[in-house]
């Protein structure tokens, strides 16, 4: 089925997308491989997917119109060709702001979501988790920082290392449990093989991670310890807890915020804006064409 290849495509292009997002601070700075870093994520989205991947099913069977199923291939090429351009411009793209703009997208056209008030519920939850993650991570690094100052450093520095080997699995597990799981959930119950999902990891993983590993590890901003270390705790508490109410949403929007959140911490000048501001604007661009595309092509076919 065309809705499968597509699933499968997504999968390996999030995977790989994303790895950075979840990696990107260990092999950029040397504490593991790229090789052991992408040998994390892989099995930190394969144990989130195993142990989750269901969760979003409420979420998603709230928002995909009961008459789409032979329409469902629409909002997964459109992510698909929308994720194409995110990874040609080497910018870690969420799909979850993709997906559902255009799932939704759909819906207006064959007659209204199911539930266009969890539509909304969704998009909030995107906003206040975000704020949250900034905020969070802003407050969290100050607390930390004088924590170290009071510990012997080299111990300190050993045991965050350690912690942030543990969040950047957590965090492959939380993408893994919910971006992955959301587009198992979107395709029909039966239909997909989880093998074929875990598959679907690897390749992505191995193969189309290369360009957004330096946006992240390399532009954005001089990576610290400790700065990685909150950014990944703070995104990984936000994105289970959105697991647990079946709200899609990706470790792209919340790691991102945290990483400015932590970096703004700083009375010295760390981040830099121009990454900021092409990913903001690559995801603004991306869930307005997923909406508009959606909508103008389901009208096309339904004719």
């Amino acid at each position: 089925m065309l809705e499968n290849a597509l699933a499968f495509l997504l999968v390996a292009l999030v995977s790989g997308n994303n790895l950075p997002v979840c990696c990107g601070a260990l092999i950029s700075s040397r504490m593991v491989s790229r090789k052991a870093g992408i040998a994390i994520a892989v099995l930190g989205y394969s144990a989130g997917f195993a142990a989750q991947r269901n969760f979003l099913a409420y979420g998603m069977h709230q928002i995909i119109p009961s008459s789409a199923p032979g329409l469902l291939a629409v909002p997964l090429g459109i992510s698909a060709v929308l994720f194409i351009l995110a990874h040609r411009l080497r910018v870690p793209q969420s799909l979850s702001l993709i997906f559902t703009s255009a799932v939704v997208g759909m819906g207006i056209a064959i007659g209204g979501a199911p539930d266009m008030g969890f539509a909304l519920e969704i998009a909030a939850f995107w906003i206040a988790g975000m704020a949250a993650a900034f905020a969070m991570a802003f407050f969290a690094l100050g607390a930390l920082r004088k924590a170290l100052y009071r510990r012997r450093i080299w111990k300190s520095l050993e045991a965050i290392r350690l912690l942030l080997i543990a969040f950047s699995f957590l965090a492959a597990f939380t993408l893994g449990a919910n971006t992955i799981g959301m587009v198992y959930a979107s395709v029909p119950e039966g239909a997909y093989s989880p093998l074929a999902i875990i598959a679907a990891i690897a390749v992505g993983s191995l193969a189309l991670s290369r360009g957004e590993l330096k946006r992240v590890g390399e532009e954005i901003m001089p990576l610290r310890y400790a700065n990685a270390l909150v950014s990944q705790a703070v995104s990984v508490i936000i994105v289970e807890a959105a697991t647990l109410l079946s709200i899609p949403i990706s470790n792209t929007q919340t790691f991102t915020a945290g990483l400015y959140g932590s970096g703004a911490s700083y009375k010295a000048r760390l981040l830099l804006k121009k990454p900021a501001f092409t990913m903001a604007s690559v995801w603004l661009f991306t869930v307005a064409a997923g909406l508009a595309s959606s909508y103008a092509l389901t009208l096309l076919l339904m004719r």
